[in-house]
This record gives C-alpha cells, structure tokens and sequence, in this order.
C-alpha cells in the first residue's frame, strides 16, 4: 500500500535505531543505506509437499512439523492486541480478556495467553513502544509497522522462527512458497526469519474508474476509455442533470460528475490516485527510469498532466468544486446518497457504497458499471500496485521459551476461521455470538489467496446451480424475489437439525430467534443430487454471505431484469455479486492481474521508511499537496509545477531519491 513520505517508528519514540540503515534524527544524517544479506533460509529436514499434493510426504512432514500439536505441560505466552469496537454478531461483552479462543488456545493447545498490552487502535503502536522501551515487550504481538519489525530485528530483539514457519499449515505454506515467497526473504537476515508476514495479495490496491450506468443512459454517453473521453462524460452528466435530477429523486444541483477527497497524497478509495495512475504517476511512488535508476513519481511529467487534467476537470465543473474540503467519508456518503457519478477506487467498491446507492429507497434507478483505467496520450493506462506488499507482521521475543507456539496459535486461529467444521471440532465457542472475535486474535495469518479462490469457486457455483436448477424449477424469480432470508427459533432450529435437515443462520434475529437461510430453497437444493454437489461446493459462509444475498440477485440479473426494476430484496445482492461472482466484476479484476492476463506498474520502493523520508517526508508531503491543490483549482499557474519540483528536490527529495536508489541497490546486492 503507498504511503505517505511521513516520519517514522524509530525517532517518534527514540529507541534503538536500525543498524545501518536509518540514520540518527535530523536533517544532515547519513543518507547511505547498508546491504542487509537475506540469507538462505535452513531448509526443513523432511521435504514439504502438501496433503493435496502427496500425502504420504505430507505425513512424514507433519511429523516433524506438526501444525497444532498440544504442550506436554501448559506453557503461559504475554500476547498484545488492539481492542476494535465489536461488530454486530459479536456477543455483547466479549473482550480479549475472556473471548473464547483464549479457552480454546488452553484446551487445543495448552497454551494459555497472558494480555500484556491492549490498547485501541490509535494508540496501540504507541503503548507498544512505551512497553518495549521499558523491557517489557509481549512474547508476541502483531503490528503494522515495518519500522517497528526492522528496529526490532536489527536489535536482536526478535526471535528466529524459522522451525515456527515450517508448521505453518499446508495452506499458508502454498501460499507463501508458490505465490508471496519475497514476503519472507523480506522478513530474514543472514539465514534467520524474524517476523511471520501477513498474506497480501498487492493487487488487490489497484484502482478502476467506477461510473453510474444510469446516468450514461440518460446523457446518452458510453462508458469513457480515455482520459478525455472521461472528461466529455462529466460534461454530458452536467449537461443533463436536469434529466438526471428528474429521474434518481435527488437535487439537480446535487449532481457530481466527477468527486474525490482533499488529501492529493493519499492513494485509497475516492482519491486522485485513479487519475494519476492513468497518465502513468503515482504520487509516493519510484518508478524505474530507462538508465536503471529510479525516481520519484511526484516531480514527473506525468504527474504533471494529471494536474493539468483535473485542473481542466476543475474549470469544466466535472470535478467536484468542493474536493479541497471533502473527506473520503463524506465522498463515500455522497456516492451512498445518490450524487456522483464517476470515482476511482479498490475492488470492494461495489458492495461498499454503490451498493449503498442501488438498494436506497431514497435513490431511484441507481446502477453501476466500470471499467479499466482510461488511456491517456494514446498509452494504456495501468493500475499502479507495490511491487511487495507487506500489510502486517507477527513478532516473537528472543525472549520466548517457545517461538513455536506462534505457528500453533496461528494455524488455530485458520481452523476456527476458515473450516466449516469449526464448530464440531472445538465446540460453540468458535460463533461469534458466544465470544468468539476474530479481532481479538492476537497473532494471525489471513490465507492471502482466499478471496481469489472465493471468487473462482462462487462464481462456478452459481452458474452450476442456474444451469442445474433450471428443470427443477429453483430459478423461479418467484422463488427468490422477496429473498432467501426467514427467521427460525433456536427451538426450531433444534427440532429441524434433528430430523436431519441442514440449517444455516445468516444472523442474530429477535431474542432466542435467527435469520436462516430460507429451508424451502434448501430443501429444493438438497432434493437433487447435482444441485446438492454444487451448493455443498461452497464454505458455510459463502452460503451465508453470497448466496442469501447475491443469488437473488443473480436470477434476476441473467433473466435480464434491470436493477431499477428489481425488488428491494433482489438489490440487496448487488453489491456482494459484481464484487465477489461477476466474472466481469471487481475482484475479477484482481485476479486478472494476478495471474497476468492484466498488467500493472510497479512502485518500486517498498521498504520501511528510510532516514531521509523520515526527515524530510512530512515537509514535502504537505509541499506536494498545497502545490498541487492551487494548481487544480487555478490559484496558481500551472508553471507553478517546476517551481514545486525545485522546492521538492531542494528540501530533500533529491536526498530521498538518491537514498532510495542506494537502497534498491543495497537490497538486490544478493539476488
């Protein structure tokens, strides 16, 4: 994820600085940046090879490397954790003090955890820092911030957990092996890995133009797929908000063609980082120039026309004339009221706020499409994504009698969250609503590759099931209009499960009662034996969270049914399919790009903050915002930009460029 050129870990708190790599606090430190040796991490002394893949070698492996094998005698692990606000299904009162995985860790495992720091999000860094500054770290905590791991590792604070990497389950390894193995070169030095690192998949950040399908129609545009065909759609919107005004309920003076948020730097949902990425910039961002050096994307021509282009967007009345004050919030609340026409942003766009916007009954007729990143100058445009991406890190003591037990607590934490057998296994304390918070889960691993595999096995499942069912009459529209959702007693629920029907609860209902999954349909499913094999294809809670939604929906839409059209029942699916089972839908997006039937450029630089970013980045971020906020809206002059890149060189970003270049150079001295 593209950060900010802000100050970081090391001289916010004043510990031990990173050994050769960041310099002391100020402004005239040592800019250089010394090689650090990765190493060759130890291999296993039994071959991995998953179950999947060969499960003879698979059990000689576990053996040697069992996932969750229990303590001979209770070992006690000091654990730290953020305390998120609980989310709906959350039993009322659950804290990391008394959830229930802390009893399950005791009775699987025989670990019992020991909460040592806890503290909201916005100060646990902080409380972590105090801690540790004091001798007193956790055994284990997880943290987002990759200068807390290096200044940790390079103070031989951290242990090797090596052997705690080869009894993580078969899953995790794939996934770290087959599709992220830079993750943990970037977590090792000279042979040894310090930091177990969270599955990212870096695509997911890559950006599209999103556009109200509606509104195309009624000013009789199409869908833009260049940079300037973009800008004329904004000009059609404008022209016919009257139009747009009459037929969606809202004020024609509230129609937004185009809008983003005021923070230019950031690079998120709603930003401005869409319209960089399509002249080929990306603000905080090194590209690699044709001499092999990299540079900083904020001074480049570029980005200058992206300037030039909203500064155009700005004078036209596309852009929306109050961005300078505008939040992501508030956009995001604007696009859920109905108002705005085109955004940039992430995949899960659909089931976030335009969603919102198509199942508001205060919203008529509020449909979405979307496309790739609109060309500029005759180039494709591509989504700009970091060539590493490392969103978290799980940390062990050099302290810790048992490094290992990190692994242990991870792989559990996978088996409650992501095995529909969860709850035979290890009892009623893996729902959520008698304790169980994921949040609350001090070291975890999310499996990286679960949403592309999600999306590929929902997406085959619903069109098995509209193909298989279509003799059976299951995709009757009449069957799912007024949706899949019917509320059940517990005591119902008991009798029904007896009798050996399946049930499955979507969410808590009135006292003693749940929203189920509608037994009518099931029982329709379940009464055939092909649409038994498909439906049972999908995880528990994809049956919860797809197909109680989306598969309404789905019906609808392939029986050509326009969203404006749809039942309130029928809209509420929008969302979760065009994000997560429209084979032409956002996250296909991302799989696309992953698997390299898209391209995207790579911001070259994803280390932790060097010294020179750490001096210098705060004065330049805000430089580079106020710079490029006069020109957009015409307070300055677009020549302004060459004097923004002399005060951007000028006060350090020459120093930063050529530091990150010594860095590049340092960090693929061992390839």
């Amino acid at each position: 994820m593209k950060r900010k050129l802000t100050a970081g870990f090391g001289c916010a708190m004043g510990l031990v600085m990173l050994c050769g790599s960041l310099a002391a606090c100020g402004p005239y430190g040592n800019y250089d940046y010394e090689a650090i040796d990765p190493g060759t991490l130890a291999a296993p002394s039994v071959e991995f090879k998953s179950a999947e893949e060969d499960p003879a070698q698979n059990a000689a492996y576990r053996a040697v490397y069992p996932t969750m094998k229990k303590y001979d005698q209770p070992v006690t692990i000091t654990v730290g954790v953020i305390q998120y606000d609980l989310e709906a299904d959350v039993k009322v009162g659950t804290t990391p003090y008394n959830q229930t995985f802390n009893k399950i860790a005791e009775d699987v495992l025989g670990i019992k955890l020991q909460y040592k720091t806890v503290a909201a999000s916005t100060v646990y860094e902080q409380k972590l820092n105090l801690a540790i500054a004091a001798n007193d770290m956790p055994d284990m905590f997880f943290t987002n911030s990759a200068e807390m791991f290096t200044t940790l590792r390079d103070s031989d604070m951290l242990a090797d957990l090596t052997d705690a990497y080869y009894m993580l389950n078969d899953n995790l390894l794939v996934n770290y092996q087959e599709y992220m193995p830079e993750l943990i070169t970037a977590c090792m030095k000279e042979g040894k890995l310090y930091a177990l690192p969270q599955q990212t998949n870096k695509y997911t950040t890559a950006q599209r133009l999103y556009l109200r399908k509606d509104w195309l129609e009624i000013a009789g545009v199409e869908a833009p797929t260049t940079v300037e065909e973009m800008i004329a759609v904004g000009e059609a919107f404008l022209a016919h908000k009257n139009e747009i005004a009459a037929a969606t309920g809202i004020s024609a003076n509230n129609v937004i063609p185009f809008s983003m948020h005021k923070d230019i730097t950031y690079a998120g949902s709603y930003s401005a980082e869409g319209l960089f990425n399509a002249h080929g910039a990306s603000l905080g961002s090194f590209f690699m120039g044709e001499d092999g050096q990299l540079y900083s994307s904020n001074t480049s021509p570029e980005a200058k026309a992206a300037v030039e282009t909203m500064r155009t967007m700005y004078q036209k009345g596309v852009l929306d004339a109050e961005f300078t004050t505008n939040t992501a919030a508030q956009v995001q609340s604007f696009v859920s009221a109905g108002y705005v026409g085109m955004v940039f942003g992430e995949w899960w766009l659909p089931k976030d706020a335009l969603g919102s916007a198509v199942s508001s009954s205060s919203v008529k007729g509020a449909d979405w499409v979307w496309v790739d990143l609109p060309s500029y100058g005759g180039k494709e445009s591509l989504p700009v994504v970091d060539a590493m991406l490392i969103s978290g890190y799980n940390l062990v003591s050099s302290k810790c009698a048992h490094p290992e037990a990190a692994a242990k607590l991870i792989n559990l934490f996978y088996d409650i969250y992501y095995n529909d057998s969860a709850e035979q296994l290890y009892g009623s304390g893996v729902l959520p609503s008698n304790g169980f918070y994921y949040q609350f889960v001090p070291v975890k691993i999310w499996d990286g590759m679960a949403s592309a595999e999600e999306y590929k096995r929902v997406q085959s499942v619903f069109n098995r099931l509209y193909k298989d069912g279509q003799a059976g009459g299951l995709n009757d529209r009449e069957t799912f209009k007024d949706g899949l959702y019917e509320v059940l007693t517990q005591a119902q629920i008991d009798s029904f499960t007896a009798q050996g029907e399946k049930i499955y609860k979507i969410s808590a209902a009135e006292k003693g009662s749940f929203y189920c999954l509608k037994r009518s349909v099931l029982q329709t499913i379940y009464a055939d034996e092909e649409l038994t094999a498909a439906f049972d294809t999908l995880r528990n809670r994809e049956k919860i969270l797809h197909f109680a939604d989306g598969y309404p929906y789905f019906v609808a839409y392939k029986r050509g049914i326009s969203a404006k059209n749809m039942t309130a029942d029928e809209k509420k699916g929008w969302g979760i399919y065009h994000e997560m089972i429209d084979e032409n839908g956002s996250y296909a997006y991302v799989v696309d790009l992953a698997e390299g039937k898209k391209q995207a450029k790579y911001d070259e630089f994803y280390g932790t903050a060097l010294s020179s970013m750490s001096d210098f980045g705060d004065y330049i971020t805000t430089q580079t915002s106020t710079y490029f906020t006069k020109m957009i809206t015409g307070k300055s002059a677009l020549t302004e930009f060459t004097a923004f890149a002399e005060d951007y060189n000028r006060n350090g970003g020459e120093t930063i460029v050529k530091q990150v270049n010594a860095w590049y150079t340092a960090m693929h001295a061992f390839d």
